[in-house]
């Protein structure tokens, strides 16, 4: 049976949380354990995404927390945070489709998107209903808007989109994209679009041969096609306009992954002995480390030092 991970609080950062920020952190965690840690090893090698934890997710909240109405919880940052950490802590894949969910797609309609938008999407990605990506890296500019080579041209019916984008997570599962494009109608500014993954034209194919976050589902986007509604998602309004908006999801991200591996230090490796590059302090033997560590002084059958 495998332990289960029982946190670690080296800077009683646990006394600044509310108690309903560690309640949310509790149930994320509670989730990670009992429904995704059992599968993901699997999931990777099969070059899988999980897509029935997509449901249950949706039931407990974690899809857009922050956004207030839309069948979204309401939360604060820190406990979207909260849950941020404990799914990276989980899958690194995992998080990224949770965060791209929430606060690429949701959060630009929601802050940007027209009440019609808002009303068609929102409800339905807060359930996990309907999944979105965003398309903004390319294959030749990288993440790097002044470089973007998608163009958007204006139509009487809306505006079509002709470009190629890389690496966007969740592209194939997708519902709807938030795809960023330099507009013609507004002088060559970037602009982001609202297209419908099912129209004529968008086209999402696999990234093969990856060695890691087989399991997160990342694709070429190749669009050739008209956005959502004849309407941009940001009603014409640039990216520049989110540089006041706070993004508390990459810290969380970190903390999350060294909490990851903590955990396989505790629970699942033993403690070597050091690189002789490394001087290690005359005081700080195996045993005294682990100690000093707060780990009990348990040795596996080769007489290493071993997290219980």
């Amino acid at each position: 049976m495998a332990l289960k991970y029982r946190g670690v609080d080296f800077l009683e950062f646990d006394s600044l949380l509310t108690e309903d920020e560690r309640m949310v952190r509790s149930t994320a965690r509670q989730f990670v354990e009992d429904n995704l840690i059992p599968i993901i090893e699997e999931c990777n090698r099969e070059g899988r995404f999980p897509r029935q934890i997509v449901a249950p997710m949706g039931e407990l909240g974690f899809f857009g927390p922050t956004i207030e109405g839309y069948g979204c919880a309401g939360m604060n940052n820190v406990e979207y945070g909260l849950i941020m950490q404990e799914l990276e802590r989980g899958d690194s894949g995992l998080r990224s489709f949770a965060s791209v969910q929430s606060g690429l797609v949701m959060y630009p309609i929601y802050a940007f998107g027209s009440d019609a938008q808002k009303d068609r999407w929102l409800p339905a990605m807060a359930k996990g209903e309907k999944l979105g990506c965003f398309g903004l890296t390319e294959p030749d500019a990288g993440s790097n808007p002044g470089a973007m080579r998608t163009r958007a041209a204006s139509t009487p019916d809306g505006y079509v989109l002709n470009g190629e984008k890389m690496w966007i997570t969740s592209g194939s599962i997708a519902d709807v994209a938030v795809v960023w494009a330099r507009s013609e109608e507004h002088g060559g500014k970037v602009r982001g679009f609202l297209v419908e993954t099912d129209r004529p034209g968008f086209r999402a194919e696999d990234v093969h041969g990856k060695w890691s976050l087989r399991q997160r589902h990342q694709f070429p986007l190749a669009a050739g096609c008209k956005d959502s509604e004849g309407k941009s998602a940001a009603r014409h309004r640039g990216p520049e306009e989110r540089a006041d908006v706070p993004e508390p999801g990459a810290l969380w991200h970190c903390l999350g992954r060294h909490r990851r591996g903590h955990g396989l230090l505790r629970l699942r490796f033993a403690i070597l002995t050091l690189p002789q590059a490394v001087p290690r302090p005359a005081h700080c033997q195996p045993s005294a480390c682990a100690t000093e560590a707060g780990l009990d002084d348990h040795r596996d059958h080769q007489g290493a030092v071993a997290g219980p």
